[in-house]
């Protein structure tokens, strides 16, 4: 099925919309956590549970309404057939709901040939709705959405997300703070600030100039990232490929993108000597000759 045959799926968007905020809401009103000071294991397992419950009772409904539409979880974030298919996300930003804090969100996308057609970001605490479907523009609660149109980063608002050190080991975590420092020296101000959908929905509606992650986690990202393509934004790798395939993700206007691909770049090369080091050397080298 190509993108453009999306109409023939006959989505009662408004009808998904209510049933995606619905299940937020449950969610929300969830007041059991695990006990203070329990291994991370079995945190994880707590949330893994809440999550798979949701995506349980959302499947069931979605599969009565439209049969040939596939299901895939966040992990496992493609279908081997290729049909069109659901990748839902109960709880994004995990940690903030375990913790209590706002800002964790609900997302939903609808796959076709790889590419996100149809998402939803629903954040339950502000009640913010935000929607995109290809091609007809990105709205939050009904209003049109429109990236932000700054064009130097010195004044620009950006987001982004540290990865844990026991999710990704010290390595990745050491390169997204590397790039973190790079963006500082040019930004005006850099806040990880919320679940990756909601800082996507944030630069799709201007309240973030961008946003960047590394990693490679699409299924994270693709209901974000139609919100921001639909709202007029440019989202790819750190740098400048097609997101899906690897190293991250930025997004933000074709400018802020730009240079903070340039300031990543600068950032991911091998240190090399300076030119003073370099003349030291070959005085040396010349010096070795004459002997």
């Amino acid at each position: 099925m190509k993108e453009s045959d999306i109409q023939e799926l006959a989505l009662d968007t408004k009808r998904i919309v209510e049933l995606v905020c619905d299940a937020a809401a449950r969610l929300a009103l969830i007041t059991e956590r695990p006990e203070p000071d329990q291994p991370l294991q079995i945190v994880i397992r707590w949330i893994q549970h809440i999550s798979a419950r949701a995506g349980v009772e959302l499947r069931k409904q979605l599969s009565i309404d439209y049969p040939d539409i596939g299901w895939a979880d966040e992990d496992n974030g493609n279908l081997k057939d290729g049909r069109p298919y659901w990748l839902y996300d109960p709880v994004d930003g995990a940690y903030h709901f375990i913790q209590r804090l706002p800002l964790w969100s609900s997302s939903l996308v609808l796959i076709v040939d790889g590419k996100p057609v149809f998402s939803i970001v629903h954040d339950p605490a502000l009640k913010e709705t935000f929607i995109a479907e290809k091609g007809c523009g990105a709205t939050c609660n009904g209003r049109r959405l429109s990236v932000s149109n700054k064009q130097n980063l010195q004044v620009a608002v950006l987001g982004t997300s540290i990865p844990p050190l026991a999710q990704v080991g010290p390595t990745d975590r050491d390169r997204a703070l590397a790039l973190l420092g790079a963006a500082s020296n040019s930004a005006f101000v850099i806040r990880p600030m919320a679940a990756v959908s909601l800082q996507l929905a944030y630069v799709a509606v201007g309240r973030l100039d961008g946003f960047w992650e590394t990693g490679n986690d699409p299924g994270d990202w693709l209901a974000g990232s139609l919100l921001v393509t639909e709202a007029g934004g440019q989202v790819s790798t750190l740098s400048g490929g097609e997101f899906t395939t690897g190293d991250g993700i930025l997004t933000g206007n074709q400018t802020i993108c730009r240079d903070l691909q340039q300031t990543f770049r600068m950032q991911d090369q091998p240190s090399r000597p300076t030119d003073n080091v370099v003349a030291h050397q070959r005085e040396d080298a010349d010096a070795c000759s004459r002997k």
